[in-house]
Formats: C-alpha cells, sequence, structure tokens
C-alpha cells in the first residue's frame, strides 16, 4: 500500500475516532446536566425584600427542535408575549394567533404545539441590596420536561408538572443589571406523540385526564402552568413552618408547633436520604461536628384574627450550623375554630413566624391556619374485608355525614386563574357541598384551589396523581420530589383532611409497591396528622355506576361504609352546544345512538365523553320518561337528561344518607367537567350547573324530609307503603309536623296524611311509618305525584322533597314483575310513555314573579334576588328560570321546584357573564312546566 493510500486510511479512522469521541462528549455531557429536582419546598417569602414574583408577562417562543446554547434562540419562531401562569396552548388563545380550543373542531388546529420546543424569557434586576443572601428561583409548576439558563448559563434540567426546577442562581446573577432567564419546555408525551398512551403512561409521572384520557383526547397540555419566584434567603433562615391541632375545646386548644432553621446553608444543601445503596446513618469514630451559633437569634410567632393580634409567643433557641428544628407547644384560650360547610364559621387565624438576629428582623413567613381536629371512629355496619377503614368522621367533636363531591382539574389545558376557582368553588358550598375529592386522574391542587376552600369551609381529600395504571417505571427521584414538595407545601391547610395514593388501581401489586412505598414513609414523616388511604375504592369504600331503579341503594348497598364515586351522565344545556356545535348538527338527535350518526354529527361527538354502547343508554332511557325520545329538539333532550339524572342522584342520596350510621359519606361523581362536554356532572365545563345539581343539593340541606319509597314503578290496584324518612345534620333539635301528600297526574289530591314528630340532634336519622295508599285497578301508564314538606311548630316550611312513580301496565306481566321487584335490573325505557313533562302540562296554573334586588360584586359577577308566587290553583311542577341575551353562567338557591298553590319563593341568583352585561339585552325568564313564561329586564343602570 502506498503510503499516501495509508495516510488516507488513517486519517479516516482519526476523524471516525475522533467523530465518536465527540458523540460520546456530548452524550456525556447531556447525561452530566444538573437534575434540578429538590424535595424540599421552598415556601414563600412575605415582603418584596424577600420575595420576587416572576408571574406575569413572558416572552414565548419555539423551537423545531430543541437547542444547544441559548445563541440558536437567533433564529426562534413566532415570538410574542404571553403571561404566566398559562399553558401554551390559552397562551395562543389569548393572543389571538387561534381560535378557542373548545370550539367545533378547533382542538386540531392545537395538536402541532405538543411536537415543538418551547422557550420562555423574562428579563429582571436584582438589587445589590440582596448581594450575600442566596437567591433560589423556584418554579411551581411546568409541564413538562423543561431546561433553565440564566444569563446564558445552563443551569440544569428537570421533568414533572410539579414544583421545579429549583435553584441556587446568586453565583449567576448580575446585581443592578438586567438578567435573563430562559426556560425550554417541552411536553410529556416528546418523541414519544404517536405511541404515548394515557392510561399507561410508562416513565411519564403525568394525569391521564390532562394528556388525552377519560374524554380529553383531543388536547395535551404543556407550559408553564404555575407561577415562578425567586426567594431571597439570608445565611441564617427559617423554613417550613407546621402547626398541628392537638387538643381541642370551646376554652382551649393546643397546638404543636414545629419549624426548621437551617444556618450556613439552604434547603437545597439538604439530603432527604441517600441513594444507590448507601448506609443509612454512618458517622466516624470522632462523631459529628456541632458549631454553636453565637448570635443572638429569636423566633416570634405571632397569631392574628380578623388583623388584630391575639396572641404571640417568643422563643430564644440554641442553634448549631446545619440544620436544626424548633418543636413547641402552644396554648390558645377561646379558640376561633375553623368548621367546615354545614357546621359553623370556618374561621382562620393568620400565622406569621418571624426570625431575629441581634434584634433585626431577617427572615419572616406567614400563612392561613385553622383550629379545627378530626378524628375517625368506625361505622356502626359489619365489617366485610380484612382492609377496614374508620370511615365515621367526628369534625370538632361532632360526628357528621359527609356530604361531597368528586373533584376533575378545573381546566384541561390548566386555565387556573382565582376568578374561575372562586366561581365553581363558591357554587360548591351553595350546593352544600363539605368535602371535595381531588381525584388522582387529575393533579395535585394549586396553592389558590387550598386558599378559598380554607376561606369556604371545603373539606379536601387529595389523591395524589396515579390513575388506573401500574407504575413500575415510574422515576423514584422524580416521584419522590412530587410527593414531598406537595406533602410540605400543603400540610397547614385546615381544609385538607385525607391524603390518599390515588384512584382505582391496585396498591398491592409489585409494579406499585415502590411508588406507593414513598408516598407511605413521606407522609410518615411529614404528615402523620391526617387519615391516609392507599388508593380508592379499598378499605370499605366502593366505586358505584348502576343503571337501576335508584331505590336500591338501601338495598345493594346497605352495608358500604363510604361511598366514593357513583354518578349517572346528563347532557350539559343547550346554550352550550349552540355556541360550541355546528347548529346543522343539532338535529336527528333521536338517532343518537345510530351507528352513523358520529359521521353526521362529528363536533356534537367531539364534545360528547365516553360515547360507548354502556354509557349513552343509560342516559336516554331516563330521559325517556320524561319526554319523547323519536326526535327531540336539543332543548327538550337536554332537559329530559337532566331531570332523569337529577331524579337519580336525589333518591340515591337519601337512600345513603338515610343508611347512617352504617354509611357515612357519599361522593358522587363529579362536580365540573375539565372543558365543555357531555357526561357526568353537576357543573358543566362552561360553569354552568345544570339541573342534578338542585336536586342533590336539596338533599345536602341541614335537615332534610323525603319519603322512603320502596321503589319508582308500580302496577295498578297495588298497594304502596309510605314512610317518612327525616335526615338531621344540625346540632340543635326541635319539633315539627311531617306530612305526605299525594296527588293523581291531575294534581288532585288523593291521599294525605300528617302527624307531628320530634327531630333530635344531629346526625339524626329517623323512618316514621305513615301508612298505605291504594292504586286504583284503572289507574295505568301514569304518574303520581308524592310531596313530603316538615314544617315548624310556627308552620315554617323547612324541608319538602316531591317524586313521580310511575304506575306501567307492563307490570302486570309476572315475569318482569318479579324481576323488577327482586333484583336490580336496568332502568326501563319508556318508548311509548307515559312522558312527565306532557302529563304535567296539561293541567295549568299561573305564576308571577317581582323583581326584588341586585348586588355588582365585580363588572362580571351579579347576584339578583326575585320572588316567584303561584298565584293559580294547582302546584306548579319543575319551576325554573333561565338568563338569556347573554353568554353566562348562574347558580342558585333553588331551580326545578315545586310551588304550591298561593306559595311564595324567594331565589338568590349569582350570574357569571362571560360578555359586557350594559352591552346585552338580558333577562331572567322564570316558568314551570304547567304555566307560562315570565320575564324580569335585568338592567344594572336601570335596577340600582
Amino acid at each position: 500500500m502506498r503510503l499516501t493510500e495509508r495516510r488516507i486510511k488513517i486519517s479516516k479512522a482519526t476523524n471516525i475516532i475522533i467523530l465518536f469521541v465527540l458523540i460520546a462528549c456530548n452524550i456525556s455531557f447531556a447525561q452530566n446536566i444538573a437534575n434540578l429536582s429538590q424535595p424540599y419546598w421552598i415556601t414563600p417569602r412575605v415582603n418584596d425584600t424577600q420575595h420576587i414574583d416572576l408571574s406575569g408577562k413572558w416572552e414565548l417562543s419555539y423551537m423545531d427542535n430543541p437547542i444547544n446554547s441559548t445563541k440558536d434562540l437567533a433564529n426562534r419562531k413566532d415570538i410574542f408575549q404571553t403571561e404566566i401562569p398559562n399553558s401554551v396552548q390559552w397562551s395562543y388563545y389569548k393572543a389571538g394567533k387561534l381560535p378557542n380550543p373548545y370550539e367545533h373542531l378547533n382542538s386540531h388546529l392545537y395538536k402541532w404545539i405538543e411536537e415543538k420546543a418551547w422557550y420562555y424569557q423574562k428579563e429582571i434586576i436584582i438589587p445589590f441590596s440582596v448581594k450575600g443572601n442566596s437567591l433560589i428561583l423556584c418554579f411551581d409548576g411546568i409541564d413538562y420536561f423543561s431546561k433553565l439558563w440564566v444569563n446564558d448559563s445552563l443551569v440544569g434540567q428537570y421533568e414533572g408538572m410539579y414544583a421545579g426546577p429549583v435553584t441556587d442562581i446568586s453565583s449567576l446573577i448580575k446585581y443592578g443589571e438586567k438578567n435573563k432567564i430562559t426556560v425550554e419546555v417541552k411536553a410529556g408525551n416528546w418523541g414519544n406523540i404517536k405511541g404515548y398512551n394515557p392510561w399507561k403512561s410508562g416513565k411519564i409521572i403525568k394525569p391521564w385526564v390532562i394528556s388525552g384520557g377519560l374524554g380529553a383526547e383531543p388536547f395535551y397540555s404543556l407550559g408553564m402552568w404555575q407561577g415562578a419566584r425567586i426567594e431571597i434567603v439570608p445565611e441564617i433562615h427559617i423554613e417550613r413552618p407546621f402547626l398541628t391541632t392537638q387538643e381541642i375545646s370551646a376554652e382551649k386548644a393546643r397546638l404543636n408547633f414545629a419549624l426548621e432553621i437551617l444556618a450556613g446553608k439552604n434547603t437545597l444543601n439538604k439530603e432527604l436520604h441517600p441513594w444507590h445503596n448507601r448506609i443509612l446513618n454512618l458517622p466516624n469514630e470522632k462523631g459529628r461536628s456541632f458549631v454553636k451559633i453565637k448570635e443572638k437569634i429569636t423566633v416570634i410567632i405571632d397569631f392574628f384574627f380578623d388583623s388584630l393580634k391575639v396572641l404571640s409567643k417568643e422563643y430564644n433557641p440554641d442553634l448549631y450550623m446545619g440544620e436544626n428544628w424548633l418543636e413547641e407547644e402552644i396554648i390558645i384560650d377561646n379558640p376561633k375554630i375553623w368548621n367546615p360547610v354545614g357546621l359553623g364559621d370556618p374561621n382562620l387565624y393568620q400565622v406569621q413566624v418571624s426570625l431575629i438576629k441581634n434584634g433585626i428582623v431577617i427572615d419572616k413567613l406567614k400563612f392561613d391556619f385553622g383550629v379545627r381536629k378530626i378524628d375517625h371512629v368506625r361505622n356502626k355496619g359489619p365489617r366485610t374485608h380484612d382492609r377496614w377503614e374508620n370511615w365515621q368522621f367526628i369534625i370538632n367533636g361532632h360526628a357528621i355525614f359527609v356530604k361531597g363531591m368528586n373533584w376533575q382539574p378545573i381546566d384541561v389545558l390548566l386555565e387556573t386563574s382565582e376568578t374561575q376557582y372562586r366561581w365553581v368553588l363558591e357554587a360548591a358550598k351553595n350546593m352544600g357541598i363539605q368535602l371535595i375529592r381531588v381525584w388522582g386522574g387529575g393533579y395535585v391542587e394549586t396553592d389558590i384551589f387550598y386558599k378559598i376552600c380554607n376561606e369556604l369551609g371545603i373539606m379536601i381529600w387529595q389523591d395524589f396523581p396515579i390513575g388506573n395504571q401500574e407504575t413500575p417505571e415510574y422515576p423514584q427521584e422524580s416521584w419522590e420530589t412530587l410527593v414531598i414538595q406537595n406533602i410540605l407545601r400543603l400540610r397547614n391547610h385546615p381544609s385538607l383532611v385525607v391524603w390518599c395514593g390515588g384512584n382505582e388501581f391496585n396498591p398491592y401489586s409489585k409494579g406499585n409497591a415502590a411508588t406507593l412505598g414513598i408516598v407511605e414513609r413521606n407522609i410518615n414523616i411529614f404528615d402523620n396528622s391526617r387519615l391516609y388511604l392507599r388508593t380508592s375504592p379499598d378499605n370499605g369504600s366502593v366505586h358505584l355506576y348502576p343503571d337501576m331503579d335508584p331505590c336500591w341503594y338501601n338495598r345493594s348497598y346497605k352495608f358500604e361504609p363510604f361511598i366514593t364515586e357513583t354518578g349517572i351522565h346528563s347532557l350539559p344545556e343547550s346554550n352550550l352546544f349552540y355556541e360550541l356545535v355546528d347548529k346543522n348538527e343539532l338535529m336527528d338527535l333521536g338517532t343518537m345512538w345510530d351507528k352513523d350518526f358520529p359521521k353526521t354529527h362529528p363536533e356534537f361527538i367531539h364534545h360528547f365523553v365516553e360515547y360507548k354502547p354502556d354509557r349513552i343508554p343509560r342516559m336516554l332511557s331516563r330521559a325517556s320518561h320524561i319526554i319523547d325520545l323519536e326526535n327531540p329538539s336539543i332543548e327538550n333532550l337536554v332537559e329530559a337528561t337532566q331531570i332523569g339524572a337529577g331524579e337519580f342522584y336525589q333518591i340515591l342520596s337519601e337512600k345513603m344518607q338515610g343508611n347512617y350510621p352504617i354509611t357515612t359519606g357519599l361522593l358522587p361523581w363529579v362536580f365540573k367537567r375539565s372543558w365543555p362536554t357531555v357526561g357526568i356532572q353537576m357543573m358543566d365545563g362552561l360553569g354552568q350547573v345544570v339541573a342534578p345539581y338542585y336536586f342533590l343539593k336539596r338533599t345536602y340541606e341541614e335537615t332534610h324530609v323525603a319519603v322512603d319509597l320502596e321503589r319508582l314503578f308500580w302496577k295498578p290496584g297495588e298497594e304502596v307503603e309510605i314512610a317518612g324518612s327525616i335526615i338531621h345534620a344540625g346540632m340543635e333539635s326541635y319539633g315539627g309536623k311531617l306530612s305526605v301528600t299525594v296527588f293523581d297526574d291531575k294534581f288532585q289530591q288523593v291521599w294525605k296524611k300528617d302527624m307531628e314528630t320530634n327531630i333530635g340532634k344531629g346526625p339524626f336519622v329517623s323512618k316514621i311509618p305513615l301508612g298505605k295508599y291504594q292504586i286504583p285497578i284503572e289507574y295505568g301508564d301514569r304518574y303520581l305525584f308524592v310531596l313530603v314538606e316538615l314544617k315548624g311548630n310556627h308552620d315554617n316550611l323547612i324541608s319538602r322533597s316531591f317524586y313521580y312513580p310511575r304506575v306501567l301496565t307492563m307490570l302486570e306481566d309476572e315475569k318482569l314483575y318479579n324481576e323488577y321487584l327482586n333484583t336490580p335490573v336496568k332502568w326501563i325505557t319508556l318508548e311509548k310513555g307515559p312522558w312527565l313533562k306532557s302529563t304535567v302540562s296539561a293541567t295549568s296554573t299561573n305564576l308571577k314573579t317581582d323583581f326584588i334586588s341586585q348586588d355588582v360584586v365585580s363588572p362580571d359577577r351579579l347576584k339578583v334576588v326575585f320572588v316567584v308566587e303561584n298565584v293559580g290553583k294547582k302546584p306548579a311542577f319543575m319551576v325554573n328560570f333561565n338568563i338569556t341575551g347573554i353568554k353566562r353562567a348562574f347558580f342558585a338557591s333553588d331551580n326545578y321546584f315545586w310551588l304550591a298553590p298561593g306559595e311564595k319563593r324567594e331565589v338568590k341568583v349569582d350570574m357569571l357573564f362571560r360578555e359586557h352585561l350594559t352591552k346585552h339585552n338580558v333577562l331572567l325568564t322564570v316558568q314551570a312546566w304547567n304555566s307560562k313564561q315570565k320575564k324580569i329586564n335585568i338592567n344594572v343602570k336601570k335596577n340600582n
């Protein structure tokens, strides 16, 4: 071989070697990027000298591929200003670059977003005055993969949705000058968009309802969905205060106060525990060095109530370099107690913790705190399983039946503004909800959510985000970061009462052992003051979705301690469809389950959760009792599905509350949908409550009266045994009068029974036999109306419920009759009637309305009070009202109710407008199924 050829071959071989070396170096470099995962929550500071809020305006752009250096951003695309917290999807909509993702099929226009690498940039000036402190940059939620640069220096990377990245940037800051922060964000399905399965997320710790699961298939969120901040901490500082109530009485409360004090190091120098098989605690023969702090250090904890200081405690701890803990007992005399909905006021203290060095305050933290004690004892029913929890809640010494709901994320694309949370949670309180279960298919909730729940008195059951899957590939360090950060972030909130591992997964399987082990050990370390459950359902809780006569609930489930999911589908209001769906698709709705329906109704189906053979017939069979479904309008179909679902919720709630103290809690599925869809819901994706909200609300009142019907279907000639049921949750006892009236389908009274009764101190359940009503033998394929009322000693109405059992000739078929009597058969469809609405409308009455007052809460919130009176001679049935002429949502003190002849009812309405009120002709319309419509003009200037 010639020398030249040999040199060429050597040169090629050298180049190949160099190439491999460079590739290896790049791989090594990529692998050695600092991991900014930090298990310890950095507590926000109180004042501007220690806290810099980075929320607000950021520059947003994208690249087709991730960058290696910030210099590559010279070629970034589509640069514009956005606000954080926000998702990229909402940023595009709010900037006017894309249409509303929830309208029509617009979600398809957003699919490309998850395929790009996104870049947020912001410039800030850090004053010279903070130099010498640690500057800890904290991101409270980035979805999902992120990298961080400060002044073009790559700081590190992070994966996950929660509480990160977190890093000390003190050495990278130019004091007194502009500093640039750059954040790269990639979607959780990056590199696996087509193969990603939200039900089997693998190594991605992301809830599946915001990553393309459970009716949210069109969407995959990403972006800086929570805020960012810089916390400025001195060399000696305080962290992570923790208050718990140990004992409570009207005279005093005994609290335990714990506080971390760090000297010469900050949280980012802490190690939770060693990884990689290192021994946990092995000091050498010299032991540890304890260097005492020479400065005089004082810790002061102040309690404020209604802005007045009510208690101050001062401590002078001996401190050593490194980590220190202060743990003390605090006594509050005559404490203001935090109570959940229905049990009293949710009183809150504002707690301020100050660190003083040599007479100067150098660090300060503040948080809200509620004095409350929650215990659990065994239910009264028989134990039926090895794993058995104490489900009877004792709140501040008072046993209760827990009235609750399940909770999905408030928005599938992560719109988490305080305005939206406050609207939804105030509607929940208005309904009487005491506890919300934050479901494990969603995310660990935000600080704003907890802040509002504290204020409103709504208790929280917090699932960790595991939903319906095995988790053997979860990265343990990332999962531990998620778990600990959120325990430390949330543990002072009085509203938080339950920790749970997640939703509908097997916590006892090998694939979930490590994941649950991390949850359990860290709850034990950082917050063992609350009930902990491995998963739901388990330990005596159940999830139920039957398609049966709801009167079976206290038969089929009579020994179930706690119902943690149950429910039935209904359509959201028709305004939603007119706003979001092509109007040409709002026809031929009687063919909803035909195989060709999706082809001709693509937008309608797009807004339909779980369009499945086992779900839709359940909804339509109940609607078939209300109207003829052959060719209904969207308005009639919506109302029919909602009333059908409302009846179901009312009776299941009455049956399970009446089963107390064996059953001690009910959490139906689900309060609000994450985007505007058909589904199981009390409030639709646009914030509008549906009829089931009111049916369930009436059962969640403090004192509720019911008729304990054996079933809803009867055959002609049968005797109906009638028993009253009084369910009382109040702390007072009193006397009253119970009455039950049976009407025929012309609203003629055919049976009535009155009796005096006593209501005991709650929780109190009384079942009162009242006699039997004989159905006439000729009374077939017709409705009966049953009205039960509880009045006080001054004839004031305390509670009312109404029912509409069916008398069906089809039950004269002995086989069908026996099957229906003895088994929970599927709900019977009435293709040929009788139909409730047409039955009611055949007997008319008259309504009168009067406007009382209105209160402008904010430019988009209005509260109105009106009175409706039945001036006719027949009961007004399904009295309901609507707000027309504007895009809005509303909830009220009542709706879809019974109004007796001569009776007046005051109705309070809370409205939220999505358009400018003064530019629209807004009407409040009131009607019953058997009365003409009345109108009230809503005009802010006129009525004020």
